[in-house]
């Protein structure tokens, strides 16, 4: 399954593959979140863990950022999620 979301000129899309994970991609911003490989949900390039394993609860997150900033600053985004 895939939806689309569009908020402040950004595309937040998100999938979730059933028994193997979920990513949540922000397009223009290059920011993918995901659970899948590692065995745990993480923020990328560095695979920082975060602090939810609910792809509809890190979807919410990052709208609500977007609809913030206008955009994703991505060190206030790993506040929201990792912290």
């Amino acid at each position: 399954m895939e939806k689309e979301i569009r908020v402040k000129g950004r595309t937040v899309i998100y999938r979730i593959v059933p028994k193997k994970g979920w990513a949540v991609v922000v397009k223009e911003d290059n920011v993918l979140i995901d659970n899948y490989h590692h065995g745990y949900p993480h923020i990328h390039p560095d695979r920082e863990p975060i602090k939810t394993n609910d792809v509809y609860e890190v979807v919410e997150i990052v709208v609500r950022h977007i609809e913030r900033y206008g955009k994703v600053v991505m060190e206030k985004l790993r506040d929201e999620l990792c912290r």
